[in-house]
């Protein structure tokens, strides 16, 4: 049996690329090899740092790697028994011999849609820095736009989808007219427990009155809106500080500084503060020392770094609709940044009991507990060539 990931890089080493190692993980132990579709050759030390050596082993069994720059994929064929996009929220990947029985589409949001719709900027570079490569260089014309659109909507309605909350499921529901199986991405649970929440109890570890910020530095992450709670925290004298944590990708130098100069604007500049590519003890460390962590996006599919910080004995502070709202309990979510406020103060003020109970509820987003549940999903699709 022979199983084909397709995945545009995993050197980012976010949420959607340990995903990508995890089905790898998963239809390895069920008896298929392993071929990867990419646009990047991955780069295995830096994945072991992030995802460590023994997540990362399965990425040594892959017996061919696919480096592709265009739409025409001649390399994959129908000789797979399985074809597998971890990155349909973004990669417009389409064959004609797609079935709901033979291909599965992993979709964190359906994202492309909306940004081919748009005619994103950002978007259109990275279709025509990789699919739209060979076709088209300089500005994306029309027709391979709607090439790179029907490509994506053919992806959908011809694969089986799975969907990372019931927030994402209905966006798809809505934009498509198709059903998905929710599936929760896989997080590293038990590793944050272990040495940012259980390590810190066991040694007595005193926690500040700091809110805490995990996100890349993009416009779309919306982190001017941490600033802006932030604002009204000082105000209203909640919270000692608010510490902000994240990498600034060289194209986001821009909206960095109006970070930087929002926080002088508001006179923050003793209540905010940035932590910029830190690695990854230093996160931990940072985890130790908050209280609560506070998430900037309203509409957010799931959110990796929410379920992350809750196993460390956060308090998690979320805006009230997108996927957290499924595991982050009702009085820590927020629709103003007024009410933000009493639910950061309340949630500084929450006992231990109540930081154990956090920790405790996420267990069910484990790496294993996702790579079980892939796997159950996969023996359903009734494949005639699985032998379990």
């Amino acid at each position: 049996m022979i199983a084909n990931i397709v995945h545009t890089s995993l050197n980012p080493r976010g949420g959607s690329e340990r995903l990508a190692v995890a089905v790898m993980q998963a239809l390895s132990e069920m008896g298929f090899d392993i071929e990867f579709t990419t646009f990047e050759q991955p780069d295995f030390s830096r994945l072991e740092t992030a995802y460590g050596k023994s997540a990362v082993s399965v990425l040594r069994k892959i017996k061919k790697v696919h480096l592709l720059q265009s739409l025409d994929y001649p390399e994959i064929t129908d000789q797979y028994d399985l074809i597998i996009n971890t990155h349909g929220d973004m990669l417009p990947f389409f064959l004609p011999w797609f079935t709901k029985k033979n291909a599965v589409t992993y979709c964190h949001f359906p994202l492309a849609k909306y940004l081919m719709d748009s005619k994103d900027p950002e978007y259109i570079r990275f279709l025509n820095s990789t699919i739209l490569y060979n076709v088209s260089r300089g500005n994306v014309s029309k027709k391979y736009l709607n090439l790179a659109q029907n490509a994506y909507t053919h992806m959908l309605r011809s694969s089986t989808i799975l969907s990372n909350s019931e927030f994402t499921s209905r966006v798809i529901s809505k934009a498509f007219g198709l059903e998905s199986t929710v599936l929760s991405p896989p997080v590293d649970v038990d590793f944050f427990r272990k040495d940012a929440f259980l390590s810190s109890l066991s040694h007595n570890h005193e926690k500040n009155d700091i809110i805490l910020v995990i996100s890349r530095f993009h416009p779309s992450k919306k982190i001017e809106n941490a600033i802006k709670i932030a604002y009204l925290l000082k105000q209203c004298k909640v919270g000692k500080a608010m510490n902000i944590v994240g990498n600034v990708p060289p194209q986001s130098q821009g909206y960095f500084f109006y970070l930087k100069q929002m926080v002088e604007y508001y006179g923050l500049t003793d209540y905010v503060r940035f932590e910029i590519n830190v690695n990854f003890n230093e996160l931990l460390q940072l985890m130790k020392e908050a209280k609560v962590y506070f998430h900037t996006l309203p509409g957010e599919p799931f959110g990796i770094s929410t379920v992350e910080a809750m196993s460390s004995g956060l308090i998690p502070v979320v805006p009230d609709i997108g996927g957290h709202t499924e595991f982050v309990p009702l009085k820590y979510q927020f629709h103003t940044f007024r009410e933000g406020v009493k639910v950061v103060s309340n949630a500084l003020n929450a006992p231990s009991s109540e930081r154990i109970l956090i920790s405790n509820s996420v267990k069910k987003y484990s790496v294993r507990n996702f790579i079980q549940r892939f796997q159950v999903i996969i023996r359903n699709q009734n494949l005639t060539k699985i032998r379990v």
